[in-house]
């Protein structure tokens, strides 16, 4: 029986990843081909099925639904449990340890979240985490019918996680067990219907969606510098077949121009003594021009060798 219900799962999986061997060119999702293709089936699905359920399961009076969400947490923390001590986490571990027992006691078997109003906050773990621990540290992004975003890593994370749940080995009625499942399908889907906005914003969900999973699990990857040429051009590419006028390179601009400007600056002051040589060579009289702070740039004063001041020079006269 053990056999028969591992095998299936896997079966499952295996068959996906056969399905889904069409790889792609991004380097956070190489199976983006086959992962669009379970996203649609995921989002019609929704749509016509789980949404719809959804919306009526908020109907329910909130106390409710808050205890069916705290019996299933009650529940996922004895999977973060068994995860923590695989990762011999013991700080982690002791933490957990004292959520199940005092919710699972004082909580009424976990409808009632006592241990975060104590100070002991929930977070999950799963055996994906753990296989992360142990070395598996790079996985591709990877969907599978029926279920949310994740790696292939988490994704097969989930088989282990199954027998971790209590309820695995107290209910032995498969469609018993299947009714748990959807109704905390439903309980979670509820949650974020106020979110559902925000896809439809989007011009393209499928993407919003993975990049913000993978950016909070911390592994996207991020283009290096030497893509930024190929970014660009492919962004000139659009921009052409748009009609738009190509974009230029403003940083480079820019950098000419300080550079043209510093140059400028540099070659002043021997433009200035050299004409200071020419002047004093032709005139006989050892004349210098001096400029003053107090008289404008355009009036400079004359000054003979003997040091008195003549009168100042207009823009007419001759400096000699």
């Amino acid at each position: 029986m053990f056999s028969k219900k591992i095998t299936g799962p896997l079966l499952a999986i295996s068959s996906s990843l056969l399905i889904g061997c069409a790889t792609s060119q991004n380097p956070n999702d190489p199976y983006e081909h086959y992962n669009r293709g379970v996203f649609t089936f995921n989002m019609v699905l929704d749509h016509y099925v789980l949404r719809p359920v959804a919306v009526g399961y908020t109907y329910i009076p909130e106390p409710i639904r808050y205890a069916v969400s705290n019996f299933y947490n009650n529940l996922r923390d004895f999977v973060s449990l068994a995860n923590d001590i695989l990762q011999l986490d013991g700080t982690d571990a002791m933490q957990t340890t004292m959520r199940i027992s005092i919710n699972s006691t004082f909580g009424l078997l976990g409808l009632i979240d006592v241990s975060s109003s104590l100070g002991l906050p929930q977070y999950t773990n799963t055996f994906g985490n753990t296989m992360k621990t142990w070395g598996w540290q790079d996985s591709s992004y990877f969907l599978v019918p029926f279920l949310g975003p994740g790696t292939f890593r988490d994704q097969l994370g989930i088989i282990p996680d199954v027998y971790f749940n209590p309820l695995f080995w107290i209910i032995h009625d498969p469609w018993i067990s299947y009714s748990i499942f959807a109704i905390n399908l439903i309980d979670q889907r509820s949650q974020y219907l106020g979110q559902d906005n925000l896809l439809t914003q989007t011009l393209d969900p499928y993407a919003t969606i993975r990049d913000v999973y993978l950016q909070r699990k911390g592994a996207y990857k991020y283009p290096s510098e030497s893509q930024g040429s190929e970014s660009e051009s492919v962004d000139n590419l659009i921009d052409e077949e748009n009609g738009t006028p190509t974009k230029t390179n403003t940083n480079s601009s820019l950098d000419n121009i300080i550079d043209e400007e510093n140059a400028a600056l540099a070659t002043t002051p021997l433009a200035l003594k050299a004409s200071e040589s020419a002047i004093s060579s032709e005139s006989p009289a050892s004349v210098k021009v001096k400029t003053m702070p107090t008289i404008s740039a355009s009036q400079p004063i004359v000054e003979s060798s003997t040091g008195a001041i003549t009168k100042p020079v207009t823009d007419t006269e001759s400096a000699v």
